[in-house]
């Protein structure tokens, strides 16, 4: 017998990165100090609203019991036209798996344990809201010489790119998004 072709039945919205900012520790660095930034960003709209214990318990039940996030960001410098790579991670992945629990704390029966992205320990988020935090909030962070930049000043931006494969409740997809420029000086 056939699995269910669920994703009829959903009708999300269209999945996007969303809130992507560049972070800095101060605003003014001197050639010898070393530049730390943040590049922080969260996945809104369809995934994020199909990230849900109701859809966890449907997909388990249909043997569809990974999620697999694939993450890229990126920090460059604009002058004019010009862009100039100066950070970037490397491709990250983060799962969920979905998982019969036992444990009489948590609210729903099937629940998501997130593996993170740098090989750490499986965490067990706490409440939906958590494991959404958890799942679909990034920050990543970079650090570089202010000596790559030179004198002046430098506007940073950051990049995110996101992608997840189809699974039983959803489509696969892409979505990418940049910052606002954050100004910085280098004296």
């Amino acid at each position: 017998m056939p699995l269910a072709n669920r994703r009829g039945e959903y009708s999300w919205e269209e999945t996007r990165i969303d809130n992507v900012r560049v972070l800095t520790d101060k605003k003014s660095y001197s050639p010898g100090e070393n530049i730390s930034a943040e590049v922080a960003f969260k996945v809104v709209g369809g995934l994020r609203e199909a990230f849900h214990p109701d859809v966890w318990t449907v997909a388990y039940e249909d043997y569809d019991k990974i999620l697999r996030l694939t993450t890229k960001a990126t920090l460059s410098t604009r002058r004019g036209i010009l862009n100039k790579k100066l950070a970037e991670s490397k491709r990250d992945v983060r799962k969920a798996s979905f998982y019969w629990s036992r444990d009489p704390d948590l609210p729903y029966r099937i629940w998501a344990m997130v593996i993170p992205e740098d090989g750490g320990a499986p965490q067990i988020p706490r409440s939906v809201g958590d494991a959404k935090h958890r799942m679909l909030d990034v920050e990543k962070s970079f650090k570089f010489p202010a000596s790559s930049l030179g004198v002046g000043t430098h506007r940073l931006v950051g990049s995110a790119t996101v992608a997840w494969g189809r699974r039983s409740f959803i489509e696969k997809g892409l979505a990418s998004s940049k910052s606002e420029p954050v100004v910085i000086e280098i004296e």
